[in-house]
């Protein structure tokens, strides 16, 4: 009789946690010929990101959380229109052509394609789905657990099952329901969080000031479906809501100014509608009510403020303050743990 065989989920599990161990094992380590990739080549969508790449490899490779002994390359794709995987592949092996010359042919290159901007992962957006933290050695992280990435909060909050909270800060009058994500937040007034929520928040540079906004959306939103007309932008929805009701809500108006970028090609990710705030924290807390106002169907006005949409906070993004802002809570834990 055949042995019984495990089901293919729980043997791509092993599997993925012996590659884990593995690279555990190489980490902060010179390491031998053979042992990993001569090469790891990164591509960057533009510069600001490449920026955001180069700076986290750097710091991760101080913090001896990468193997030692390879050469890391972060390559950006040529300005323009997009040129996707293949172009992309093109563009990084003329770079490594011109670094290495002939050489490059003998080395062992892992080329990992992060130019994209993540509009299913929007909390990834801004500094890149290849650095977004998982929670791999965190086994108690699970639908029946909340999960915690890098965050500090303060004991008396209280964070539902099924969240996850990343690089923030949350006070002890912050209640988080059921299966949300937190990113790069600082809550430190009283804030109650709908369950299935999104909120992150991100670093402007706008005409040489810092500025902060932050979009909240509910979590099964569809950032990239589109319509090509005005008429049609009821066909979206924000927190399960007709967006067009949302609108209504906020007292904006259905113009053409409402979107950024393409007009023919209306979506939530184009939809100027998230705040710009002089802190983080009104940020977090404006972008709240925006979201509380649609979930209670109570009025909460826009117009006053000045707003953006995903796609223009990608454009304005200041990379060097939310890698500080991450290193200073890095900081913090670690000198806690250190007293500990």
């Amino acid at each position: 009789m055949a042995a019984a065989r495990d089901p293919p989920e729980v043997s791509l599990r092993e599997a993925t946690q012996r590659k884990l161990r593995r690279f555990s094992e190489l980490r902060g380590k010179l390491v031998a010929p053979g042992e990993f990739w001569d090469i790891v080549a990164i591509t960057a969508a533009d510069e600001k990101q490449e920026l955001a790449y180069n700076h986290q490899l750097s710091e991760k490779l101080k913090r001896k959380e990468l193997p030692l002994g390879v050469q890391y390359h972060v390559f950006v794709d040529p300005a323009g229109a997009k040129i996707g995987n293949g172009g992309s592949t093109l563009c990084a092996l003329q770079r490594l052509e011109k670094l290495y010359g002939d050489k490059w042919n003998s080395f062992i290159i892992l080329l990992i394609h992060s130019g994209g901007y993540s509009q299913r992962l929007p909390n990834a957006s801004a500094l890149g789905k290849i650095f977004t933290a998982l929670p791999l050695d965190i086994p108690e992280c699970s639908c029946k657990t909340s999960c915690i990435i890098q965050s500090i909060l303060d004991s008396r909050c209280s964070v539902a099952p099924g969240s996850v909270v990343e690089y923030s800060r949350l006070g002890p009058d912050v209640s988080v329901g059921e299966n949300c994500i937190i990113s790069g937040s600082y809550i430190l007034t009283k804030a109650a969080l709908p369950a299935h929520s999104f909120v992150c928040s991100l670093s402007l540079k706008m005409n040489r000031c810092l500025k902060y906004s932050t979009m909240a959306f509910g979590v099964q939103d569809n950032l990239k479906k589109s319509v090509k007309t005005l008429s049609d932008i009821k066909l979206l929805q924000f927190f399960g809501v007709c967006f067009l009701s949302c609108l209504d809500v906020w007292n904006l108006k259905v113009t053409e100014e409402l979107f950024s970028g393409n007009k023919t090609c209306l979506s939530l990710w184009t939809a100027r509608i998230f705040p710009v705030c002089s802190s983080l924290s009104d940020s977090v807390t404006t972008s709240l009510k925006m979201l509380n106002a649609v979930k209670n169907k109570s009025a909460f006005s826009l117009n006053s403020y000045k707003l953006l949409s995903i796609e223009e906070m990608l454009i304005y993004k200041d990379v060097e303050d939310m890698i500080t802002y991450r290193e200073q809570i890095f900081l913090e834990i670690s000198l806690k743990s250190n007293l500990i």
